[in-house]
């Protein structure tokens, strides 16, 4: 059966607490948290322990996990070592914040996206940084996972893999995200399962449709991504984390309906493409 989370970009008007509520009112299994200090629905990097306990109680009594944490970090491929060195904390502190939730997993970005003649110095960077994080988490029993992202290096499913497998490490992983690929004109979801198969820990689900050379953002189902053959794919492959509804209201509030809406809709639709 189908893990399906709720992340809080998709509830942007609500603090976490809330989110979580409404997350369990909706039947979902569990709620994916941002990690930043410039939103509502999200956890402060200077929470504090009363704090993070609240959020992990009232998960807890709702019966929802805390299936990830999404931190901002992308200065780990930064030319200055001194920049490095503060993403790297940043990133570190976000282990411990999922610690205290008790939650598994955080997303990684791939750094800053680098022209080509520079990507070999800034993989280096990214790798040995991501390591050094990597291992941190590893003793706390936290999972990384680079997600596929624009303005990033891990803008492909290949070059994801390519800072996987520098990184070397077991507990980095991959944040499968097939609508950010599609936006990018990256690989088609066949070829990313494949390139990127069982390091696959976690997906990121949204819809979005073209006016134009607009991209808008939809409720998943009433856009162009192909769900159904996705998530086919990925039962194949054997993936068994959790698919995370990525609901995009807090960039595009005027293009999608509220959470209470459009989440129930995108649960409802994601719960039909597996049997």
């Amino acid at each position: 059966m189908m893990k399906i989370v709720g992340h809080t970009m998709g509830t942007p008007e609500s603090t976490v607490l809330e989110a979580i509520d409404l997350f369990a009112g909706l039947g979902l299994d569990g709620i994916e948290i941002i990690c930043a200090d410039d939103y509502r629905c999200g956890v402060n990097l200077a929470a504090s322990p009363s704090e993070l306990n609240r959020i992990r109680q009232r998960a807890v009594d709702a019966g929802l996990v805390v299936a990830g944490l999404v931190p901002y970090a992308k200065d780990m491929n930064h030319p200055d070592a001194g920049a490095r060195a503060q993403a790297v904390a940043e990133l570190k502190g976000a282990v411990d914040i999922a610690d205290a939730l008790e939650c598994r997993a955080i997303r990684v970005f791939g750094g800053h996206e680098v022209a080509p003649a520079e990507q070999g110095r800034a993989l280096g960077w990214l790798a040995e940084s991501l390591r050094e994080v990597g291992e941190y988490a590893q003793a706390a029993g936290v999972q990384l996972n680079i997600e596929n992202h624009m303005d990033t290096m891990a803008t492909s499913a290949e070059m994801t893999m390519a800072i996987a497998r520098a990184v070397d490490l077991p507990t980095v992983g991959v944040l499968y995200d097939q609508a950010n690929l599609a936006f990018m004109n990256s690989e088609v979801f066949e070829m990313a399962i494949a390139l990127q198969g069982p390091r696959i820990q976690h997906v990121h689900v949204k819809d979005f449709y073209w006016r134009g050379t607009e991209r808008i953002a939809a409720v998943l189902g009433e856009g162009i991504m192909p769900w159904e053959m996705i998530v086919a794919s990925l039962n194949d492959l054997g993936y068994d984390g959790f698919y995370s509804l990525e609901y995009e209201r807090r960039w595009f509030p005027d293009q999608l309906p509220p959470p209470a809406i459009g989440m129930r809709q995108s649960l409802d639709f994601l719960r039909g493409t597996s049997p």
